[in-house]
């Protein structure tokens, strides 16, 4: 996989980026992807699913941009092994859980590990890489990189599925597992951080929280401004597909069992590595206007196309939601990391999850309800009017920036 873009580079690059694809494998190994919510109904409803999604990601939240500071202060890969060891032992308290409480706690403890690791990892890889910034060379990985997240993801939703059949607990065993070995992956990879003089608690605390506030500043930026509107609503909604409530409630909608369901996801999987192929291919001549626009409008097509009961056909609308998330995903990581200053680049890229993961607190008990009384049509008709809303604020500001560079 590394073949064609190895030419220019160095060894060193090489084995950081075979560590990089490895990484990715071993990252998503999902076994519950397709199954969680089946579990979790065993013993609580849809509404209470709702709650506690709503509840633990809420707690993820709140630890997302300190987590970032926190990268850029002690270390990103210190951040990011602690992380993946924390989200692996919260999958393996839920695997126990039968009951609210243990699902939440597990959850809480999930999430705040997902928050440790979110931006640290990224910034770790991308910080000693050291590609030419010019270069199209970290896009090209990242595209490979998800294929390697794709294909560990299609073998553990496959084999999560049938083993759920046997005994629902094992998938979430398997996948704390595999968090384990990633933070084991990243056990070697050291990148050192900034000396700062020491400095006494309060002024320590004043510090981090203008570390914090920095973060932030970065998206009043031009540079970055135009995109808060298209993160708040597209990689949300792809966010509520992935992590939350959606993806399971959309199955559930199109009546697939959880076998079934499995074997869909795991389809995406195949059909989507294909998919970043093609677009690791051209991806020098992928214009990011044009990129951004098709999975902002193919998204906000498949909600409609969601509101009438159209039975396994909706097997494509999960596809256009799973594709248009991995497809998405270099080109917002190149746009960020690009614009993100070398010394706060983790906290920049824990704020830009803070933002991609904020509708969702709100959204998880709003879906949960709204499925519990057979009212989804609400979310599937106000969510596409919000994306089209966002792509045209990105359009025209986008359009501005090349107005401006044209007079310049």
């Amino acid at each position: 996989m590394l073949a064609a873009m190895t030419q220019d580079i160095t060894q060193q690059q090489k084995i950081l980026s075979r560590t990089y694809l490895t990484y990715q494998f071993a990252s998503s190994l999902f076994f519950i992807s397709a199954v969680w919510l089946y579990f979790y109904r065993l013993y609580i409803t849809d509404a209470q699913v709702g709650i506690l999604d709503g509840f633990a990601f809420a707690i993820g939240l709140v630890a997302e941009v300190p987590s970032g500071v926190l990268a850029d202060k002690f270390g990103r890969g210190r951040i990011a092994r602690f992380g993946l060891i924390l989200s692996g032992l919260g999958f393996i308290v839920q695997a126990f859980g039968s009951s609210f409480l243990p699902f939440f706690v597990g959850q809480s403890i999930e999430m705040i590990g997902v928050s440790l690791v979110s931006g640290a990892d990224e910034a770790l890889f991308f910080s000693l890489l050291k590609f030419d910034p010019k270069s199209p060379h970290w896009k090209k990985l990242v595209m490979r990189g998800s294929q390697m997240a794709l294909i560990g993801t299609l073998g553990a939703t496959l084999l999560g599925g049938w083993l759920h059949t046997i005994n629902p607990r094992i998938p979430w065993f398997l996948t704390g597992g595999a968090f384990l070995l990633s933070a084991f992956l990243l056990w070697r990879l050291k990148y050192p951080r900034p000396v700062k003089a020491a400095l006494s608690v309060e002024k320590g605390v004043k510090a981090h929280w203008g570390e914090i506030k920095e973060g932030f500043v970065q998206f009043s930026r031009p540079e970055l401004f135009r995109y808060v509107p298209f993160i708040l609503t597209v990689q949300a909604l792809f966010y509520a597909a992935s992590w939350g409530l959606l993806r399971i409630v959309l199955l559930d909608r199109f009546h697939f069992d959880p076998v079934a369901g499995s074997v869909l996801v795991a389809g995406c999987c195949a059909v989507t590595f294909v998919a970043l192929g093609l677009v690791h291919i051209h991806a020098n001549r992928i214009n990011e206007r044009h990129a951004l626009t098709f999975i902002a409008s193919s998204a906000a097509i498949a909600l409609i196309l969601s509101i009438p009961d159209i039975g396994l056909w909706g097997g494509m609308i999960i596809f256009a939601l799973y594709t248009g998330e991995r497809i998405l995903y270099p080109f917002l990581s190149e746009i960020l990391n690009k614009n993100a200053r070398e010394d706060i680049r983790a906290t920049t890229l824990s704020v830009a999850s803070f933002i991609r993961a904020l509708p969702y607190v709100v959204l998880a008990p709003v879906i949960g309800a709204l499925n519990t009384q057979g009212n989804l049509e609400y979310f599937l008709i106000v969510w596409p009017i919000l994306i089209i809303g966002a792509l045209l604020f990105y359009l025209r500001q986008k359009k501005e920036q090349t107005a401006g560079q044209q007079s310049v």
